[in-house]
């Protein structure tokens, strides 16, 4: 009981063209039924090599668009793919990043860090208050010569 057989699993093309030809569906037809090219999946019937990368999920898609269980034929699909080689080294330079090629200039220039943020607000409320005072100056103004309804030159009073 603790030992079973295994059994070696069913090759995958010969399971996905009986079960299209049970279907009656053709090559065409189960192409436009998977979204998989026709060359693509006379590959996966015939076994031959696919791009390494799309291979386990071109056979799934079509599994599952010829009604089959992706989870009942899991031995029988492709390898998946390598997210990484083997041989490369992605964080290689984590240890040690890039240095600025100026040093000496940040280092002149830390002190001043702090000062960032107390130009914005200076900004800010130089801007709030200079906003303030024009709408006050401009809510002064009882007419706006270019606004008048009459616009002769002669109905402006000397001030």
């Amino acid at each position: 009981m603790f030992f079973q057989p295994t059994l070696s699993p069913r090759p995958l093309g010969p399971l996905l063209r009986e079960v299209r030809q049970d279907l009656c569906l053709s090559l065409g037809e189960a192409s436009q039924l998977a979204r998989i090219s026709e060359q693509e999946i006379e590959l996966i019937e015939e076994g031959g090599s696919l791009n390494p990368d799309i291979a386990r999920i071109h056979a799934v898609t079509y599994a599952r668009a010829l009604g089959l269980d992706p989870m009942a034929i899991r031995d029988s699909l492709p390898p998946m793919p390598e997210l990484a080689p083997k041989n490369c080294q992605y964080l290689a330079n984590f240890a040690h990043p890039l240095k600025p090629p100026f040093e000496w200039g940040l280092e002149l220039l830390a002190p001043l860090a702090p000062l960032g943020r107390a130009v914005v607000y200076i900004v800010l409320i130089t801007t709030l208050l200079s906003t303030w005072g024009l709408m006050r100056q401009l809510s002064r103004v009882r007419s706006i010569p270019w606004i008048t309804s009459n616009t002769s030159p002669s109905s402006f009073s000397n001030r």
